[in-house]
Protein backbone atom coordinates (compact mmCIF):
# COMPACT_ATOMS: atom_id res chain seq x y z
CA UNK A 1 0.00 0.00 0.00
CA UNK A 2 2.89 2.34 0.72
CA UNK A 3 4.02 2.23 -2.91
CA UNK A 4 0.57 3.34 -4.09
CA UNK A 5 0.35 6.19 -1.56
CA UNK A 6 3.78 7.57 -2.44
CA UNK A 7 3.02 7.42 -6.16
CA UNK A 8 -0.29 9.18 -5.66
CA UNK A 9 1.45 11.87 -3.63
CA UNK A 10 3.80 12.49 -6.54
CA UNK A 11 0.86 12.60 -8.93
CA UNK A 12 -0.94 15.08 -6.67
CA UNK A 13 2.08 17.39 -6.69
CA UNK A 14 2.28 17.14 -10.45
CA UNK A 15 -1.42 17.95 -10.70
CA UNK A 16 -0.87 21.21 -8.81
CA UNK A 17 1.85 22.17 -11.27
CA UNK A 18 -0.36 21.34 -14.23
CA UNK A 19 -3.29 23.27 -12.74
CA UNK A 20 -1.28 26.45 -12.88
CA UNK A 21 0.03 25.84 -16.39
CA UNK A 22 -3.14 24.63 -18.11
CA UNK A 23 -5.99 26.85 -16.94
CA UNK A 24 -5.70 28.99 -20.08
CA UNK A 25 -5.46 25.94 -22.30
CA UNK A 26 -8.81 24.64 -21.01
CA UNK A 27 -10.55 27.54 -22.76
CA UNK A 28 -8.91 26.70 -26.10
CA UNK A 29 -9.48 22.92 -26.22
CA UNK A 30 -12.99 22.16 -27.45
CA UNK A 31 -14.16 18.66 -26.47
CA UNK A 32 -17.79 19.39 -25.51
CA UNK A 33 -20.17 17.23 -27.52
CA UNK A 34 -17.36 15.05 -28.84
CA UNK A 35 -16.71 11.35 -28.29
CA UNK A 36 -13.34 10.18 -26.99
CA UNK A 37 -12.33 6.75 -28.31
CA UNK A 38 -9.99 4.63 -26.19
CA UNK A 39 -8.50 1.77 -28.22
CA UNK A 40 -7.71 -1.40 -26.28
CA UNK A 41 -6.69 -4.92 -27.25
CA UNK A 42 -9.22 -6.78 -25.11
CA UNK A 43 -8.62 -8.74 -21.91
CA UNK A 44 -7.07 -6.77 -19.06
CA UNK A 45 -6.35 -3.81 -21.36
CA UNK A 46 -10.07 -3.35 -21.97
CA UNK A 47 -10.93 -3.74 -18.28
CA UNK A 48 -8.50 -0.98 -17.35
CA UNK A 49 -9.68 1.15 -20.28
CA UNK A 50 -13.34 0.86 -19.28
CA UNK A 51 -12.48 1.96 -15.76
CA UNK A 52 -10.54 4.91 -17.17
CA UNK A 53 -13.53 5.75 -19.39
CA UNK A 54 -15.76 6.02 -16.32
CA UNK A 55 -13.51 8.65 -14.75
CA UNK A 56 -11.56 10.61 -17.36
CA UNK A 57 -14.36 12.43 -19.22
CA UNK A 58 -15.37 14.63 -16.30
CA UNK A 59 -11.77 15.82 -16.02
CA UNK A 60 -11.61 16.96 -19.67
CA UNK A 61 -13.04 20.31 -20.80
CA UNK A 62 -16.63 19.97 -21.94
CA UNK A 63 -17.19 16.61 -20.20
CA UNK A 64 -17.04 14.58 -23.45
CA UNK A 65 -18.41 11.05 -23.84
CA UNK A 66 -15.70 8.37 -23.53
CA UNK A 67 -16.04 4.94 -25.12
CA UNK A 68 -13.75 1.93 -25.44
CA UNK A 69 -13.15 0.36 -28.84
CA UNK A 70 -11.52 -3.05 -28.88
CA UNK A 71 -8.77 -3.44 -31.45
CA UNK A 72 -7.36 -6.95 -30.88
CA UNK A 73 -4.49 -8.47 -32.78
CA UNK A 74 -0.70 -8.67 -32.35
CA UNK A 75 -0.98 -7.85 -28.67
CA UNK A 76 -1.27 -4.05 -28.51
CA UNK A 77 0.78 -3.55 -31.67
CA UNK A 78 -2.27 -2.78 -33.84
CA UNK A 79 -3.41 -0.08 -31.41
CA UNK A 80 0.06 1.48 -31.37
CA UNK A 81 0.33 1.43 -35.17
CA UNK A 82 -3.11 3.00 -35.51
CA UNK A 83 -2.41 5.80 -33.05
CA UNK A 84 0.91 6.56 -34.74
CA UNK A 85 -0.35 6.52 -38.33
CA UNK A 86 -4.03 7.36 -38.44
CA UNK A 87 -5.40 8.70 -35.15
CA UNK A 88 -6.82 12.21 -34.98
CA UNK A 89 -4.59 14.72 -33.25
CA UNK A 90 -7.48 16.63 -31.67
CA UNK A 91 -7.48 14.72 -28.38
CA UNK A 92 -10.37 12.43 -29.30
CA UNK A 93 -8.36 9.22 -29.82
CA UNK A 94 -6.00 7.54 -27.35
CA UNK A 95 -4.87 3.96 -26.85
CA UNK A 96 -4.02 1.57 -24.07
CA UNK A 97 -0.81 -0.27 -24.94
CA UNK A 98 1.53 -2.67 -23.23
CA UNK A 99 4.73 -1.45 -21.63
CA UNK A 100 6.71 -3.52 -24.13
CA UNK A 101 5.56 -1.16 -26.91
CA UNK A 102 8.08 1.33 -25.52
CA UNK A 103 11.04 -0.93 -26.34
CA UNK A 104 10.07 -2.85 -29.49
CA UNK A 105 12.23 -0.59 -31.64
CA UNK A 106 15.27 -1.53 -29.56
CA UNK A 107 14.60 -5.17 -30.44
CA UNK A 108 14.06 -4.45 -34.16
CA UNK A 109 10.68 -6.14 -33.88
CA UNK A 110 8.98 -6.76 -37.26
CA UNK A 111 5.60 -5.21 -37.93
CA UNK A 112 6.09 -1.96 -36.06
CA UNK A 113 5.42 1.26 -37.93
CA UNK A 114 6.25 3.72 -35.17
CA UNK A 115 9.02 5.17 -33.06
CA UNK A 116 7.90 4.80 -29.42
CA UNK A 117 9.79 7.96 -28.45
CA UNK A 118 7.50 10.03 -30.65
CA UNK A 119 4.27 9.06 -28.91
CA UNK A 120 2.79 11.40 -26.33
CA UNK A 121 2.84 9.28 -23.17
CA UNK A 122 0.02 10.26 -20.82
CA UNK A 123 1.10 7.99 -17.97
CA UNK A 124 0.68 4.44 -16.74
CA UNK A 125 -2.08 3.28 -14.40
CA UNK A 126 -0.09 0.51 -12.79
CA UNK A 127 3.09 -1.45 -12.77
CA UNK A 128 2.56 -5.10 -13.51
CA UNK A 129 3.85 -8.51 -12.65
CA UNK A 130 3.53 -10.90 -15.52
CA UNK A 131 3.73 -14.60 -14.81
CA UNK A 132 4.50 -17.87 -16.48
CA UNK A 133 1.61 -20.23 -15.78
CA UNK A 134 1.00 -23.90 -16.54
CA UNK A 135 -2.29 -25.77 -16.60
CA UNK A 136 -2.86 -28.54 -14.09
CA UNK A 137 -3.18 -31.10 -16.91
CA UNK A 138 0.33 -30.24 -18.14
CA UNK A 139 1.93 -31.82 -15.07
CA UNK A 140 4.35 -28.88 -14.83
CA UNK A 141 4.62 -27.53 -11.30
CA UNK A 142 8.02 -25.79 -11.31
CA UNK A 143 10.01 -23.58 -13.67
CA UNK A 144 12.90 -25.97 -13.16
CA UNK A 145 10.99 -28.58 -15.20
CA UNK A 146 10.92 -26.17 -18.16
CA UNK A 147 14.71 -26.19 -18.12
CA UNK A 148 14.53 -29.93 -18.84
CA UNK A 149 11.43 -30.44 -20.99
CA UNK A 150 9.45 -28.62 -23.68
CA UNK A 151 6.39 -26.58 -22.65
CA UNK A 152 3.87 -25.46 -25.28
CA UNK A 153 2.78 -21.85 -24.65
CA UNK A 154 0.36 -19.59 -26.51
CA UNK A 155 1.61 -16.47 -28.28
CA UNK A 156 0.09 -13.55 -30.20
CA UNK A 157 1.87 -10.67 -31.98
CA UNK A 158 5.64 -10.23 -32.35
CA UNK A 159 5.78 -7.38 -29.81
CA UNK A 160 3.62 -9.17 -27.24
CA UNK A 161 5.16 -10.28 -23.99
CA UNK A 162 3.88 -13.81 -24.59
CA UNK A 163 6.23 -14.01 -27.60
CA UNK A 164 9.07 -11.69 -26.56
CA UNK A 165 9.55 -13.09 -23.05
CA UNK A 166 9.65 -16.83 -23.81
CA UNK A 167 11.96 -16.19 -26.78
CA UNK A 168 14.38 -14.27 -24.60
CA UNK A 169 14.12 -16.77 -21.75
CA UNK A 170 14.94 -19.65 -24.07
CA UNK A 171 17.96 -17.98 -25.63
CA UNK A 172 19.31 -16.35 -22.50
CA UNK A 173 18.39 -18.67 -19.64
CA UNK A 174 17.99 -22.06 -21.30
CA UNK A 175 14.26 -22.66 -20.84
CA UNK A 176 12.40 -24.78 -23.38
CA UNK A 177 9.22 -22.83 -24.13
CA UNK A 178 7.76 -23.69 -27.53
CA UNK A 179 5.52 -20.88 -28.77
CA UNK A 180 2.28 -21.63 -30.61
CA UNK A 181 1.63 -18.31 -32.33
CA UNK A 182 -1.40 -16.71 -33.92
CA UNK A 183 -3.74 -16.09 -31.00
CA UNK A 184 -5.29 -12.62 -30.90
CA UNK A 185 -4.67 -12.00 -27.21
CA UNK A 186 -4.70 -13.36 -23.69
CA UNK A 187 -8.36 -14.37 -23.79
CA UNK A 188 -7.83 -16.60 -26.85
CA UNK A 189 -4.76 -18.11 -25.21
CA UNK A 190 -6.81 -18.84 -22.08
CA UNK A 191 -9.39 -20.66 -24.21
CA UNK A 192 -6.57 -22.62 -25.88
CA UNK A 193 -5.34 -23.64 -22.43
CA UNK A 194 -8.85 -24.86 -21.58
CA UNK A 195 -9.00 -26.88 -24.80
CA UNK A 196 -5.57 -28.40 -24.19
CA UNK A 197 -4.04 -26.85 -27.32
CA UNK A 198 -1.25 -25.38 -25.21
CA UNK A 199 0.12 -26.19 -21.77
CA UNK A 200 0.24 -22.62 -20.53
CA UNK A 201 1.52 -19.15 -21.20
CA UNK A 202 4.80 -17.34 -20.64
CA UNK A 203 3.52 -13.81 -19.92
CA UNK A 204 0.06 -13.30 -18.52
CA UNK A 205 -0.47 -10.34 -16.25
CA UNK A 206 -1.30 -11.34 -12.69
CA UNK A 207 -3.98 -8.64 -12.49
CA UNK A 208 -5.67 -10.08 -15.59
CA UNK A 209 -5.67 -13.58 -14.13
CA UNK A 210 -7.24 -12.30 -10.92
CA UNK A 211 -9.96 -10.40 -12.77
CA UNK A 212 -10.77 -12.90 -15.52
CA UNK A 213 -9.72 -16.32 -14.21
CA UNK A 214 -9.61 -16.08 -10.41
CA UNK A 215 -11.41 -19.44 -10.19
CA UNK A 216 -8.47 -21.08 -11.97
CA UNK A 217 -6.17 -19.96 -9.18
CA UNK A 218 -8.68 -20.86 -6.46
CA UNK A 219 -9.37 -24.33 -7.90
CA UNK A 220 -5.75 -25.14 -8.75
CA UNK A 221 -6.35 -25.27 -12.50
CA UNK A 222 -3.12 -23.37 -13.10
CA UNK A 223 0.23 -23.23 -11.36
CA UNK A 224 2.20 -19.96 -11.30
CA UNK A 225 5.78 -20.90 -12.21
CA UNK A 226 7.64 -17.60 -12.47
CA UNK A 227 7.22 -13.85 -11.94
CA UNK A 228 8.22 -11.82 -14.99
CA UNK A 229 9.22 -8.59 -13.28
CA UNK A 230 12.17 -7.04 -11.50
CA UNK A 231 10.16 -6.77 -8.26
CA UNK A 232 7.79 -9.44 -7.01
CA UNK A 233 4.08 -9.06 -6.30
CA UNK A 234 3.11 -9.26 -2.60
CA UNK A 235 0.48 -11.88 -3.44
CA UNK A 236 3.04 -14.18 -5.08
CA UNK A 237 5.50 -14.74 -2.28
CA UNK A 238 7.57 -17.85 -2.85
CA UNK A 239 7.23 -17.72 -6.65
CA UNK A 240 10.70 -17.12 -8.17
CA UNK A 241 11.55 -14.03 -10.21
CA UNK A 242 12.89 -14.23 -13.76
CA UNK A 243 16.08 -12.59 -12.48
CA UNK A 244 16.61 -15.58 -10.17
CA UNK A 245 17.40 -17.67 -13.25
CA UNK A 246 20.14 -15.28 -14.42
CA UNK A 247 23.63 -16.46 -13.50
CA UNK A 248 26.01 -14.00 -15.20
CA UNK A 249 26.27 -10.22 -15.24
CA UNK A 250 25.41 -10.22 -18.93
CA UNK A 251 22.26 -12.25 -18.30
CA UNK A 252 21.25 -9.96 -15.45
CA UNK A 253 21.72 -6.82 -17.57
CA UNK A 254 19.63 -8.28 -20.40
CA UNK A 255 16.86 -9.33 -18.02
CA UNK A 256 16.80 -5.83 -16.53
CA UNK A 257 16.47 -4.25 -19.97
CA UNK A 258 13.61 -6.47 -21.07
CA UNK A 259 11.58 -6.47 -17.85
CA UNK A 260 12.02 -2.84 -16.83
CA UNK A 261 8.96 -2.04 -18.96
CA UNK A 262 6.80 -3.95 -16.46
CA UNK A 263 7.17 -0.87 -14.26
CA UNK A 264 4.99 1.01 -16.78
CA UNK A 265 2.74 -1.87 -17.75
CA UNK A 266 -0.54 0.02 -18.33
CA UNK A 267 0.40 3.14 -20.32
CA UNK A 268 -1.81 5.35 -22.51
CA UNK A 269 -0.71 7.28 -25.58
CA UNK A 270 -1.73 10.16 -27.83
CA UNK A 271 -0.46 10.42 -31.43
CA UNK A 272 2.72 12.29 -32.35
CA UNK A 273 2.05 15.83 -33.40
CA UNK A 274 -0.76 16.39 -30.91
CA UNK A 275 -0.84 20.12 -30.10
CA UNK A 276 0.70 21.12 -26.79
CA UNK A 277 -2.53 22.53 -25.28
CA UNK A 278 -4.25 19.16 -25.80
CA UNK A 279 -1.26 17.30 -24.33
CA UNK A 280 -1.35 19.51 -21.25
CA UNK A 281 -5.10 19.03 -20.76
CA UNK A 282 -4.83 15.25 -21.12
CA UNK A 283 -1.84 14.90 -18.82
CA UNK A 284 -3.53 16.93 -16.12
CA UNK A 285 -6.71 14.87 -16.47
CA UNK A 286 -4.71 11.65 -16.25
CA UNK A 287 -2.78 12.78 -13.17
CA UNK A 288 -5.99 13.95 -11.47
CA UNK A 289 -7.61 10.59 -12.16
CA UNK A 290 -4.68 8.70 -10.62
CA UNK A 291 -4.97 10.82 -7.49
CA UNK A 292 -8.70 10.10 -7.05
CA UNK A 293 -9.48 7.39 -4.44
CA UNK A 294 -12.72 6.60 -6.30
CA UNK A 295 -10.70 5.54 -9.36
CA UNK A 296 -8.56 3.22 -7.25
CA UNK A 297 -11.69 1.80 -5.61
CA UNK A 298 -13.25 0.97 -8.98
CA UNK A 299 -10.06 -0.81 -10.06
CA UNK A 300 -10.03 -2.85 -6.86
CA UNK A 301 -13.66 -3.92 -7.46
CA UNK A 302 -12.43 -5.64 -10.63
CA UNK A 303 -9.35 -7.11 -8.91
CA UNK A 304 -7.16 -4.85 -11.04
CA UNK A 305 -3.82 -3.80 -9.62
CA UNK A 306 -3.05 -0.15 -8.88
CA UNK A 307 0.63 -0.41 -8.06
CA UNK A 308 3.13 2.42 -8.56
CA UNK A 309 1.24 4.49 -11.17
CA UNK A 310 3.30 6.92 -13.25
CA UNK A 311 2.58 10.25 -14.90
CA UNK A 312 3.59 11.13 -18.45
CA UNK A 313 6.98 12.73 -17.73
CA UNK A 314 7.93 9.76 -15.51
CA UNK A 315 7.11 7.32 -18.32
CA UNK A 316 9.11 9.36 -20.81
CA UNK A 317 12.08 9.47 -18.42
CA UNK A 318 12.02 5.67 -18.09
CA UNK A 319 11.91 5.28 -21.87
CA UNK A 320 14.89 7.61 -22.21
CA UNK A 321 16.87 5.46 -19.75
CA UNK A 322 16.03 2.28 -21.64
CA UNK A 323 17.15 3.80 -24.94
CA UNK A 324 20.48 4.66 -23.31
CA UNK A 325 21.20 0.95 -22.73
CA UNK A 326 24.80 0.03 -23.68
CA UNK A 327 25.16 -1.27 -27.21
CA UNK A 328 26.69 -4.60 -26.19
CA UNK A 329 23.64 -5.46 -24.07
CA UNK A 330 21.30 -4.43 -26.88
CA UNK A 331 23.22 -6.56 -29.37
CA UNK A 332 23.02 -9.53 -27.05
CA UNK A 333 19.27 -9.19 -26.61
CA UNK A 334 18.69 -8.62 -30.33
CA UNK A 335 20.78 -11.68 -31.13
CA UNK A 336 18.59 -13.75 -28.82
CA UNK A 337 15.39 -12.34 -30.28
CA UNK A 338 16.32 -13.72 -33.70
CA UNK A 339 16.25 -17.27 -32.33
CA UNK A 340 13.32 -19.16 -33.83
Amino acid sequence: MSRTISALTRCALLTLAFAVGTSAFAQDVKLAGKTISVYAAGGGYSLYARTLAMHIGKRLPGDPTVIVKELPGAGTLMSANYIYEAAKKDGTEIAAVGGSVATVQLYKTPGIRFDPRNFVWLGSISSEVGVAAATDRSGITSIQQVLDRKMLVGGSGPSSGNVVFPTLSNGLLGTKFEIVRGYKGSEEIALAMERGEVEGVMSWNWSSIKSARSDWVRDGKIRILLQLALSGHPELKGVPLIADLAKTDEQKAAVELVFASQGMARPYILPPGTPQPIIAIWRKAFADMLADPAFEADLKKLNLDFESPMNGPQVEAMIARLYATPEDVLNKVNGLMTVK
